[in-house]
């Protein structure tokens, strides 16, 4: 490990656990060598995806025609529907003139554009296809289109920004209720399916999906759940975990279905379960997402369609080109859907006239929202919360397995760094602690009275935003003042353990969500990460021989409340606690339509099924714990002082 490198700890801790797992899962798919083989891990690995959707139940579809364009060889159908109850999905049904009665049909999934699939980009292939003889389905994806899921009536756009943000701001409280955004879009491409059975023009044998980026993620995970869709085409987005995290890392939220990695998931596995069906990988060299990442998926997944003796079902186009649709590998996706949906024909890529994004509107105002109403995620997932039932009474067990919880770190060296003085003259000793893995060095301050050995009273303080904060908190001097050493630290994501440059497209409103999805791939957290984080704090304070028999308290200041509970939870070692700030709870971010992205992100996803923070607070010892709702951000002096004067009170 680089100490230069070390604002990127957390990112590096997520990797480290993910390569891990990736390793265990590799060595499995070397053992699977027969038909048998392959069918049993199918039957293994299928659950990660499908097991989330039996939440949702098959409802009305309540489909409507909400209008008809009409070109010389097509006519254009807008419909909506409801994939659940309220829940509507905008979509055009492109249906040529000419055709096989009944006719192959193509569901076309659009990438992150706030048009959908009027883009231009994902009209030209749609009208292609139809040009071909292809019955075509757009589809909306949730929260572009016209399914914005936080609009502004008065600009009739979105108040969180454009399509990632949408999808991750929604996609965190599904987290948090313990199921992920991925589920939402399987779900709409499994309904559109049910559509589409109501349609005599279409041939359910003869079904295909493809879209670009956004859209080729929806067509590996509908494809993978659905059996229905015999042909898939992913178009820039398949590679492999690996190379992802080595790259670009975590994208937006239905990117990521839920702990996927520690479930033995990786994108060969959308294509696995999917064998001996046809699938073709649409790539280019100069993609974000991996080129080698994808080469290597497509080795892999050679082996299952050969054990199933169809090897010629899976194919690769490979273009020059970044991420973008090339005209070679339209031509091919076009002869890949002619030959194994059976409609042979010219696969050139031909001129098109799109359509204006207003005739393409399906609803009056071109959003749902502002047209119909509805339901979103943020309705839904508080619905199918409610019917979720769970008991749990091993709270320890459960807190380190939700959380993720390991404490496998043990202090090697607590490295002197120097001292400085704060403005009340009392010494700060600064150290960074090492640990056994080697695998980051942890920022410690300890904060004691100038020239004296440290107090057998320890106060472990923690702050969201790190160590530096402490120091600058007028309440610090009066602690020491009355008696204690405090020892504050900067916990992986905080502090000098943040990457101020860090980017990705699940931040919003500045908080890093990326980090999120990526802990939760490996079935970790960050609260968790980072309790791991305050063991080594406390082996630093147990460690140092000035210390005979230290009596340590601890305080905890907003969302950094929800780390400490989950360590205090496990090991109750602390004389005393005090929580300012106290910070919402999981239940009250899935009630909030409009949440603090700070607050859900210092959540532990899934563990409201099993706790909140006020749970793991009555686990204190009685007369223990004191708590408040307001820490001291946004009062006056008078209530300021108040609490601190509490504090050191409750500290005697």
């Amino acid at each position: 490990m680089m100490m230069q490198d070390n604002h990127r700890s957390l990112y590096n801790l997520i990797y480290n656990e993910a390569v891990t797992l990736i390793d265990k899962r590799n060595a499995q798919i070397e053992l699977l060598k027969t038909e048998a083989d392959w069918k049993n891990y199918q039957n293994e690995i299928r659950p990660v995806l499908s097991a989330p959707l039996a939440q949702f139940k098959k409802t009305p579809l309540n489909a409507k025609v909400t209008g008809t364009l009409e070109r010389e060889k097509f006519i254009v159908e807008k419909i909506i529907f409801e994939s659940h109850p309220g829940f509507y999905v905008t979509a055009g049904l492109f249906i040529p003139k000419e055709r096989q009665n009944p006719a192959p049909c193509v569901i076309y999934v659009c990438g992150h554009t706030d048009l959908g699939f009027r883009s231009e980009t994902y009209q030209h292939v749609i009208l292609n296809l139809v040009d071909k003889g292809f019955i075509v389905m757009g589809v909306d994806p949730i929260g572009q289109g016209e399914r914005m899921q936080y609009i502004d009536p008065e600009t009739n756009k979105s108040k969180i920004g454009g399509a990632t943000r949408e999808h991750s701001y929604a996609g965190v409280q599904t987290l948090l209720a313990g199921t992920g955004l991925t589920s939402y879009f399987i779900w709409d491409g499994i309904r559109a399916l049910d559509y589409l059975e109501t349609r005599k023009e279409v041939d359910m044998k003869r079904i295909g999906i493809t879209g670009r980026s956004g859209g080729g993620t929806q067509s590996a995970i509908i494809s993978a759940c659905d059996e229905r869709i015999y042909a898939s085409a992913p178009e820039c987005y398949i590679t492999n975990f690996n190379r992802l995290l080595q790259s670009i890392g975590p994208q937006d939220a239905e990117q990521n279905p839920y702990k996927a990695i520690a479930c033995g998931f990786d994108h060969p596995d959308f294509i696995h379960v999917r064998a001996p069906k046809p699938t073709l990988l649409v790539t280019t060299t100069h993609d974000f997402f991996s080129q080698q990442g994808a080469r290597e998926t497509f080795a892999e997944a050679k082996k299952s369609y050969a054990a199933f003796h169809y090897p010629e079902n899976i194919e690769m186009v490979e273009d020059f080109g970044v991420h973008e649709s090339t005209k070679n590998n339209r031509e091919a996706v076009y002869a890949f859907f002619q030959k194994h949906l059976n409609l042979p024909g010219d696969n050139t890529d031909v001129k098109t006239e799109p359509f204006t994004l207003e005739e393409l509107f399906v609803t009056r105002t071109g959003q749902v929202a502002t047209s119909v109403g509805g339901r979103t995620v943020y309705d839904l997932n508080k619905e199918y919360l409610k019917k979720k039932k769970f008991s749990e009474k091993n709270l320890k067990e459960t807190v380190a397995k939700t959380a993720g919880i390991n404490f496998d770190r043990w202090l090697t060296t607590a490295v002197f760094t120097g001292k400085i003085f704060t403005e009340g003259k009392a010494e700060v000793e600064k150290y960074f602690l090492e640990n056994d893995k080697n695998d980051y060095a942890l920022p410690v301050y300890m904060v004691k009275k100038a020239g004296a050995k440290p107090s057998e009273k320890i106060l472990l303080w923690l702050h969201p935003e790190g160590k530096s904060k402490v120091l600058e908190d007028n309440m610090l001097d009066r602690i020491i003042n009355s008696g204690y050493t405090v020892v504050t630290a900067d916990l992986p994501g905080t502090g000098e353990l943040s990457d101020p440059e860090f980017t990705g497209d699940g931040i919003v409103q500045r908080v890093p969500f990326n980090y999120t999805f990526g802990a939760n791939l490996v079935g970790k957290s960050i609260p968790g990460i980072q309790a791991e984080g305050i063991d080594l704090v406390m082996q630093f304070i147990k460690s140092d021989k000035r210390l005979e028999r230290p009596e340590i308290s601890a305080m905890a200041c907003g969302t950094a409340a929800n780390t400490f509970m989950h360590y205090a939870t496990l090991k109750s070692v602390f004389n005393k606690v005090m929580i300012t700030d106290i910070p919402a709870t999981s239940l009250d971010l899935i009630e909030e339509r409009y949440y603090e992205p700070a607050l859900a992100y210092a959540k532990v996803p899934g563990s409201i099924l099993y706790y909140d923070i006020n749970d793991l607070i009555s686990q204190l010892p009685a007369g223990s714990v004191l708590t408040f709702k307001d820490g001291g951000e946004g009062t006056d002096e008078a209530a300021k002082e108040k609490i601190n004067s509490k504090v050191i009170e409750f500290l005697k």
